[in-house]
């Protein structure tokens, strides 16, 4: 079998990594009026929640200035 056919190293793991104990922090700018500041809201959610809180905040106008794992 030639490396091109989908040959692995050896001691190389080939499954799927599992992040699904993580915590992320999202870190939005919100919208603010004309002549009003902006600010920044820190939300902490799971793995599972963290495709749905992106689209939340999408909807809502807002801004992600940043996503970082936490645990």
């Amino acid at each position: 079998m030639a490396a091109s056919e989908g040959a692995t190293p050896l001691g190389k793991p080939t499954g799927a990594y599992s992040n699904t104990s993580k915590r992320f922090r999202i870190t939005v700018s919100t919208v603010g009026a004309p002549n009003f500041r902006t600010s920044s809201v820190i939300y902490e959610v799971s793995y599972d929640q963290l495709s749905q809180k992106i689209q939340n905040i999408h909807r809502m106008g807002a801004k992600i200035l940043r996503i970082s794992e936490i645990s």
